[in-house]
């Protein structure tokens, strides 16, 4: 039997301009997942480098990357038109009921840098 789980919040990016700089600075204290760009728009998934166990330590942990970085990073991360913390769980039979908090002072910091919250599941691997 199979449990549900957290397993990670992963910072999705999107923009039609260049993000290098910013996935630079972000990569220098979290793993970057993906980085690709094409002629029409840049893409990043990036996973906090540190042993988060809550989805609100992780995106308190993110929001703290960006939050540091360069002006030239933070002028890329305006630019970018999906800033995306994608919180990731294992679905499972177990427990019955399942919850992991998200504080009002994390809520308020994800609002303050223009970002938003997705939420994604993953089926039981039989």
């Amino acid at each position: 039997m199979s449990e549900i789980q957290f397993l990670n919040v992963d910072l999705e990016l999107e923009s039609k301009q260049d993000i290098s700089v910013l996935v630079d600075d972000l990569k220098k204290k979290a793993m970057v997942l993906h980085y690709d760009k094409d002629d029409y728009r840049h893409l990043a998934r990036i996973e906090a480098d540190a042993d988060v166990v809550s989805p609100d330590k992780a995106i308190n942990h993110l929001c703290e990357l960006i939050e540091s970085c360069s002006k030239s990073a933070l002028k890329q991360w305006l630019s970018c038109s999906k800033r995306t913390f994608d919180i990731g769980f294992n679905s499972g039979a177990a427990p019955k009921c399942f919850s992991q908090p998200i504080s009002a002072d994390t809520l308020l910091r994800i609002s303050a840098i223009g970002a938003g919250i997705e939420i994604t599941i993953y089926p039981v691997e039989s």
